[in-house]
């Protein structure tokens, strides 16, 4: 009787935290993918008071930021959606054509973020943690493109998992960063651990997630975008 109740609320806290993973990653989606707006109405808030005038002034560099924050805001917002299996399951038209928007929108913010990843503050070693990064979302979110392509739902499935992380690495960006300030280092020092840590660690919880997960595609079932 009590391994019954014991698995039972085993079993109801792991689906409680679940869903309270789930509701913080889409409200700090929704929150990130504001961030944009202000952005381009005072273009030297926040983190871009670092960056030099020259680099503010160069309409290439302008060009490629305005890209990774709009269309990277869209990617962001939306991202969480397809990993819901309602929408899947009862408006498969709607799964595809929001995955198509994400594609778009993840490769043009991906693109970009490598372009403006050379102009970094904090030097090589920001500089590569932000180029690998975009790399990264974007090399995922083109092989998850092209695994569905082929009908490979498994893998489109896992490789999705690791483009939203990467994805995500915004909103981890703007976690650990504010945070930093607590720890007693040079706020470069520190930046540089961050342009790697704010998409490594998104990327080692996909491959847990992609790990644990139980697919209901694993019997070799298939879907056309």
């Amino acid at each position: 009787m009590w391994e019954v109740v014991i698995f039972v609320t085993s079993f109801l806290t792991t689906i409680t935290m679940k869903k309270i993973a789930w509701i913080l990653v889409v409200v700090l989606a929704f929150l990130v993918g504001m961030i944009p707006i202000s952005y381009l109405t005072d273009v030297k808030q926040g983190y871009l008071e670092l960056k030099s005038p020259e680099t503010l002034r160069n309409t290439f560099w302008q060009i490629g930021f305005v890209t990774h924050i709009a269309f990277g805001s869209v990617a962001i917002t939306i991202g969480w959606l397809q990993f819901s299996h309602k929408l899947l399951t009862n408006f498969p038209k709607w799964h595809r054509l929001i995955g198509k928007i994400y594609v778009i929108t993840g490769l043009l913010c991906s693109g970009a973020g490598i372009f403006i990843g050379f102009y970094a503050h904090g030097g090589p070693i920001a500089m590569a943690g932000f180029v690998c990064g975009g790399c990264v979302y974007f090399y995922t979110t083109l092989q998850g493109y092209v695994l569905i392509r082929a009908k490979n739902v498994v893998k489109h499935q896992a490789m999705m998992t690791y483009s939203y992380a990467a994805c995500l690495g915004a909103v981890s960006l703007r976690i650990l960063i504010p945070l930093s300030v607590l720890l007693p280092y040079e706020y470069t020092s520190v930046y540089n651990v961050v342009a790697w840590l704010s998409w490594l660690f998104n990327l080692g919880i996909a491959f847990w997630v992609n790990k644990k997960r139980d697919s209901p595609y694993k019997q070799g079932r298939t879907a056309a975008i």
